[in-house]
């Protein structure tokens, strides 16, 4: 800043949505008490460090936020540094990027990224309140994916369905007919950790879900003689809303082979 102040920016829901399972009440109020304000121009918590305030000491501020209100494991930051141009409002990843609304001006993210002093998503997806929601929601589209998966089982191909902070993707396997499902751990992103807790990882266990080990990722195998796919899609839905806290507040994303 003009006067050497550091301003330091925290992800808010508006620009990462699926934070929304990570940023509770409880954290929001600990983001506060710890100085943090709410930026209405990105929906970030921003907060402002005099110059001469030591080094370690806004790094002790920053880590609090981190531990506090993104429940982050220390020994697992990830650390990026970058040069931007001094302008008033710098390019920032988009809303379809990987870490939305960092300061970025990379050229690989230019395609995406935001050049403006404000932003204002696209009105939300309605909220699915219960299991029976989701399913109504996205019970169709997902069945239909894994038909294609069980019609096309002799092929190479997958499909990935996507929470945001969390997926389950499957693939056939043959000649066993069994479809072949992964769902990501925290081993594959460390980020996942702060959501994906012992109790909601017990969730996976119990729906028979095997620990990472062959894979970074939960798996289980489902005979395709014995689950039909509107069975297999709301397991897969009632895990992403159990154990990763899928709302539907961020539209489902499907990936494809």
């Amino acid at each position: 800043m003009p006067d050497r102040a550091l301003r330091c920016e925290a992800a808010g829901t508006r620009m990462q949505p699926s934070l929304d399972a990570v940023l509770t009440p409880a954290r929001l109020q600990a983001i506060a008490r710890l100085g943090w304000s709410p930026d209405p121009s990105f929906g970030s918590y921003v907060r402002s460090f005099p110059a001469d305030m030591p080094s370690l000491t806004v790094a002790g501020h920053v880590l609090d936020a981190l531990t506090q209100g993104y429940a982050a494991a220390p020994e697992r930051l990830e650390l990026q540094t970058a040069w931007v141009g001094d302008e008033p409002c710098p390019p920032r990843n988009g809303p379809s990027q990987n870490l939305a609304g960092i300061v970025n001006d990379a050229p690989s993210m230019r395609r995406g990224s935001i050049r403006a002093c404000t932003y204002a998503p696209e009105p939300a997806p309605p909220k699915a309140e219960t299991r029976a929601d989701l399913l109504a929601q996205y019970g169709g589209r997902v069945a239909a994916e894994l038909q294609r998966l069980r019609i096309n089982a002799g092929r190479p191909i997958f499909a990935v369905f996507d929470a945001g902070i969390g997926y389950i993707q499957c693939m056939p396997r043959t000649p066993e007919r069994a479809l072949s499902c992964e769902a990501q751990s925290a081993r594959s992103w460390p980020a996942l950790a702060a959501v994906l807790t012992p109790e909601r990882a017990a969730r996976l266990r119990e729906a028979g879900f095997a620990e990472p080990g062959r894979s970074p990722n939960y798996w289980k195998d489902y005979a395709l003689d014995a689950h039909s796919d509107d069975a297999i899609a709301a397991e897969i839905l009632t895990l992403l809303r159990d154990a990763y806290g899928y709302t539907g507040a961020v539209a489902l994303r499907v990936r494809t082979d």
